[in-house]
Order: structure tokens, then C-alpha cells, then sequence
């Protein structure tokens, strides 16, 4: 009976999750090559009663058949004595710590189980055993606690490289209306001015001595197209593509493909005026997103895409400014392989301000964005996409913060917007990381922030110049900033001038990125080029550009606690390099007939540094 019990747990994949007081917990299906558990210390063999209610705290759920195992996320802050005997992440898109997040609505509503004291040794084990096989491939030494329980010191181990695999990335097609057929047009403006022009950009890059690696593009519901050699380069420009397409990059050599690519769409009048950027995003299972508002004349669209071959079903937490929001249509929410679903947020949180989302899929990966549309009557206030950023942390940084200086009191302002997920209350000091070092933001050295509160600071006053915001709290939280560019009236209504916003993500801080330029010189132009260095030491980075005049590679020294830019002219892509983590930007902007457009691409990490797997020993 005990060897049949045996033989069903080995056939169920376990997802388990301890306490914050522990670490993230994240078994996926059984695999010879691949397995992570953690518990707490075990110090009695025999399984006695007082065991089972240890373990009360924990919950479990079986992930669908197929589906890729989350990420581990590490708490660095947590102390040895809390870790378990190890904890192994695979950096594949933002991570997530539900112990920091907060618990989704829909594991919150599931009963805790009650697990056994074979249960647990049992999950020491595989713990074990993946140490040892992770070790192995390593070529190091794993040293785990001691006879007496007492943690041996912590381990510096370096990241295993995985093998190279397919790459896949979704690129987003032209902003859609969200707000009706019609649209609002100055009578003295030229209609051609109100039709969106749209460039796509796909990029398959060479590293050092090996060619660039072959790529397909597809749209959703569209024929593959290769991308064509251009020197070293393998590229494919797509005019007014028609909608949402897919990437598919194979290994190069020994190597993940370095891809990448984005699409900008410009528009200078109509509802839909102003400049927007979306990079091709990786799939994921979980997206943070912070942006959008759903106040009158504001409608915000959650954008889900699935590139995968089976149905993923999608739970999405809303926080408002209001709170956590009761949210049951952004839950068991199925988007089908190969098909996109867009969600209007105004018709889940209506008249709020300040939006923030966390969006998990089971069953697949999907990417996840948000396009956020505004008017101002019937004078177009900005629209831009929200795209994926950083997990809530204890340090947030948000590059490409280019103020205007617009004077106090102007019709639109920039802001910080902040979020904290989880359920404690939270106090947070914001910071501008500028070319001169660190500046103050009046009034924003200690904001409490309650437990599932959204909160906009604005940026009203601040000098203008090239900055990154950073966001430091007692507890984990996340953030986003939003540009804003206030026009000229028009005849339409000459007491309302019209608006572009542009919103930029919290970021991690990478050493391999590329920074695409779609549409430069074209649709936009010049290009502005930011880096964030906000550690204690100088950071060397190496730009170097793809195509256009100047292609000679640029060597940037970023000093400590602050911001660097650097423009360009022409050229398809920027490759960057550093040798330490830096937060990255590129900021477009366009000059139309009645003001500034201006939108933020994030930078694109190298999907071979992405696929890497890192593991801390404690």
C-alpha cells in the first residue's frame, strides 16, 4: 500500500510554496536533469504527528501537463538560518516572489493542505538531489548544513549556462481605437496626419565571430518570412504590419540567438496622436505591468497573445488606487494557441486613476501589455503601451526618465507611479539618479503606501534633463514612471492643448542587452540612448551600433549613483555591453505640427544570458 501511495506522488508534478518566513518553492514534473524543492530543517526521521501541522502553512497546486515550471524566485534578504539547503532560478522573464507579492485571488481562496512528515524528507531529498546533479554540471563542490544543523557559510557560485534553445518573441501590431469608430479631427488638418504609419523592426544580431543566427517572422494568422541577410545582419522591416506576429530564432553555434525587435507606430493628430513603442517581448508566466487609468476619457486594454501550441489560462490581479480590486472577469481567462485576447480594464475598475497588474499563465507562457488610450474631451491627451516590468523589490530602478522642465503648474506632468502589492504597509523613499549624481524628490523621502495601494507622484518642477528614478522601500514594491509632453492648441478647442505620454518600466539591471531603433530617422528621431548606473562603483559599457553611418563601437563610462546618454542619428539597433549590471533606455521622440511626441523602448536582454540558470547555496 505505502509502494502504490509512492508511485502516485512520483506521477503528480508539485508546485510547493512555503511560508515568507521560508523561500519560493518550485518542483516541476519529474526530470532526471531538473528538479528544485526546499523545506524547512528536518531534524527527526520517523514521521510523527506534530510534523503534519508544521507544514499547515503551505500550499500546493498540480501545474497542467506540459507547462514549463516557474522560475524560483531568491530572497536575498532572508537570513541562512530561514533558507533552506538551496534554491535554483532560471532567469526567464520577470520573476516574481509570491512571498514579497502577495498571494494571487485564486490560490488565496484554495484550503491549505496537510502534508506528512515522509512528505517533507521526501522533498529534502529531491532537494538533494538536484544539488548534486546542478553541482556536477558545475564542476563544483555543494556544501549544504551541518550534523548540528548549523548552515555552513554561503557558497559563490556562478551561473551554469543551459543549452541553447529556440528563441520565440511576440511583436505587437499598430495601437487599435478602444473608445469608439469615430475620432475627433481639426478641420484645418491634413486626414493623412490622423492615419497611423507603423515600421516593424526584426533583428537577428552576430556575436563576435559567429554569424548572425536564422529567424523567422510570422504574423498570428500569417505565412513564416525569413529574415534576409544585410551584411552581417539578418533583418526584416515590416511597413503597416496589420497586426500581432511572432519571432522564431534558432541556436547559432553554440549560442541562443541574439533577436530582437520592436515596433513604432506615429500618429500627429486624431484620438490617436503621439508616438508609440513596443518591443517584441519574450512569453512568460508571470508580467507585472504598472500603467493605465480608467477615468472618464481614459481606456486602458489588456493586451494577452499566446504564441505557444496549447491553451493558456490566464489570472490577472488588478491593484487600483483604491486597493486590491475584485476582479473575477480577469480570472480563468483561456486564450487559445496562436490568438491574441484584449480585455478593457474600464469594464473591470472603472473611474480609477492609477492601475497596476500582475498576470500569471498556466498551461503556457503569453505576453502581456497594456495600451493606454486618453482624451481630454475631445483633444487627444496621449497613448502609449505598458509593457512588462520588474518584480516588486526592496530596490526598483525606472530608466529613461528624460524631463522636459516644463514650468510648474503646466496641463500634463510626468509622475512616478508606485505600487505595493503585498499586505503590509510599506515606506518608500524616490530618488532621481541624474548625470550630476543623485537629486531629491520634494516630498517623496518617506511615502507610506498601504497594503494594495497605487500611488502617482508627480514630477512637477523638477529641472529638466536625462535621469532614472529609484525606488527604495522596507518592503517589496514596483514602479513605472510616465512622460508627458503638453502641444499646442489648435482650433478644435483652443483652450485645450493636446498631450503624448510615454510610459517606462521598472527595469533589471543587465550586462547584455540590445537596444532596437525602429523607424529612426523616418518616424522618429534622434534617438536618445540612457544608462543608469546605480551602484557604489564606475561601470565601463560598450555601445555598439547596427547600421547606419557610424558604426564604430563607443566606450561609455557611467559613474556611480547616476545617469549617461547617448544620441544617435540613424542606425537599426544599438548592442550593449557592460561589466556590471545597468539599467537601460532608449527614448524616441518626434517633432509634429502642434508639439513634442516622445516614447520609451525598454532595453531587450540577451535571450542567451536570460536562459542561464543560477544557483545559490546557503
Amino acid at each position: 500500500m505505502a509502494g502504490d501511495e509512492r508511485d502516485q506522488e512520483r506521477q503528480q508534478p508539485e508546485e510547493v510554496a512555503t511560508s515568507r518566513e521560508d523561500v519560493e518553492v518550485t518542483t516541476g514534473p519529474a526530470s532526471p536533469g531538473r528538479s528544485t524543492a526546499t523545506g524547512r530543517a528536518v531534524e527527526e526521521t520517523d514521521a510523527q504527528e506534530t510534523d503534519a501541522h508544521e507544514t499547515d502553512g503551505e500550499q500546493t497546486h498540480a501545474e497542467p501537463a506540459g507547462a514549463a515550471p516557474a522560475p524560483a524566485a531568491v530572497d536575498t534578504s532572508q537570513s541562512a538560518d530561514d533558507v533552506g539547503p538551496a534554491q535554483v532560478s532560471e532567469d526567464v522573464g520577470p520573476a516574481q516572489d509570491p512571498a514579497e507579492a502577495g498571494p494571487s485571488e485564486a490560490s488565496a481562496a484554495k484550503p491549505a493542505p496537510t502534508f506528512s512528515a515522509p512528505r517533507v524528507l521526501r522533498a529534502v531529498g529531491l532537494t538533494a538531489s538536484a544539488l548534486a546533479l546542478v553541482g556536477a554540471a558545475a564542476g563544483i563542490v555543494v556544501l549544504g548544513d551541518r550534523a548540528d544543523g548549523t548552515p555552513t557559510a554561503a557558497v559563490d557560485v556562478p551561473v551554469v549556462a543551459v543549452p541553447p534553445g529556440t528563441v520565440t518573441q511576440v511583436c505587437a501590431g499598430p495601437p487599435e481605437l478602444t473608445t469608439g469608430e469615430g475620432m475627433a479631427v481639426d478641420p484645418d488638418v491634413d486626414p493623412s496626419d490622423v492615419v497611423p504609419e507603423t515600421v516593424l523592426d526584426v533583428l537577428s544580431l552576430p556575436r563576435g565571430d559567429t554569424a548572425a543566427g536564422e529567424a523567422t517572422y510570422a504574423p498570428l494568422d500569417g505565412e513564416e518570412v525569413g529574415l534576409e541577410r544585410t551584411g552581417a545582419v539578418r533583418r526584416l522591416e515590416v511597413t503597416d504590419p496589420p497586426g500581432s506576429g511572432v519571432i522564431r530564432a534558432r541556436p547559432a553555434g553554440t549560442t541562443t540567438a541574439l533577436v530582437a525587435g520592436a515596433t513604432l507606430t506615429r500618429t500627429d493628430a486624431g484620438d490617436l496622436r503621439g508616438l508609440v513603442a513596443t518591443p517584441c517581448l519574450a512569453p512568460a508566466t508571470t508580467s507585472w505591468l504598472v500603467g493605465g487609468a480608467t477615468e472618464l476619457g481614459q481606456s486602458s486594454a489588456l493586451v494577452l497573445t499566446n504564441s505557444g501550441e496549447t491553451p493558456a489560462t490566464v489570472d490577472a490581479t488588478l491593484w487600483t488606487s483604491l486597493g486590491l480590486a475584485d476582479a473575477p472577469r480577469l480570472r480563468g481567462v483561456t486564450v487559445a494557441p496562436g490568438e491574441r485576447t484584449t480585455i478593457l480594464l474600464e469594464g473591470v475598475a472603472s473611474a480609477d486613476p492609477a492601475l497596476a497588474l500582475r498576470v500569471e499563465a498556466a498551461g503556457g507562457e503569453v505576453t502581456a501589455s497594456v495600451q493606454d488610450l486618453r482624451l481630454d474631451g475631445i483633444i487627444p491627451a496621449g497613448i502609449d503601451t505598458v509593457t512588462p516590468g520588474a518584480a516588486p523589490a526592496l530596490r526598483t530602478v525606472v530608466p529613461g526618465v528624460v524631463l522636459d522642465g516644463a514650468a510648474p503648474g503646466a496641463v500634463a506632468t510626468s509622475a512616478v507611479r508606485l505600487v505595493n502589492p503585498g499586505d503590509e504597509t510599506a515606506t518608500a523613499s524616490v530618488l532621481l539618479l541624474g548625470e550630476d549624481g543623485a537629486v531629491q524628490v520634494p516630498g517623496a523621502d518617506a511615502v507610506v503606501l498601504d497594503p494594495g495601494a497605487v500611488l502617482d507622484l508627480s514630477l512637477d518642477g523638477i529641472e529638466g534633463g536625462v535621469y532614472a528614478v529609484e525606488i527604495d522601500s522596507d518592503v517589496p514594491v514596483t514602479g513605472a514612471v510616465v512622460l508627458a509632453r503638453t502641444g499646442t492648441a489648435g482650433d478644435l478647442d483652443p483652450d485645450t492643448a493636446p498631450v503624448d505620454r510615454a510610459w517606462t518600466a521598472a527595469s533589471e539591471l543587465l550586462t547584455s542587452a540590445v537596444l532596437p531603433l525602429p523607424g529612426l530617422g523616418s518616424l522618429a528621431g534622434p534617438a536618445t540612448v540612457t544608462l543608469t548606473n546605480p551602484g557604489e562603483d564606475d561601470v565601463d559599457v560598450e555601445l555598439r551600433p547596427v547600421g547606419g553611418d557610424d558604426g564604430e563601437v563607443r566606450e561609455v563610462t557611467v559613474p556611480a549613483r547616476s545617469t549617461t546618454s547617448t544620441e544617435l542619428d540613424d542606425g537599426v539597433a544599438v548592442v550593449m555591453s557592460a561589466d556590471a549590471g545597468v539599467a537601460a533606455a532608449v527614448v524616441l521622440t518626434a517633432e509634429s505640427a502642434d508639439g513634442e511626441l516622445i516614447t520609451v523602448l525598454p532595453a531587450s536582454p540577451d535571450p542567451h544570458t536570460a536562459r542561464s540558470v543560477r544557483v545559490d547555496v546557503r
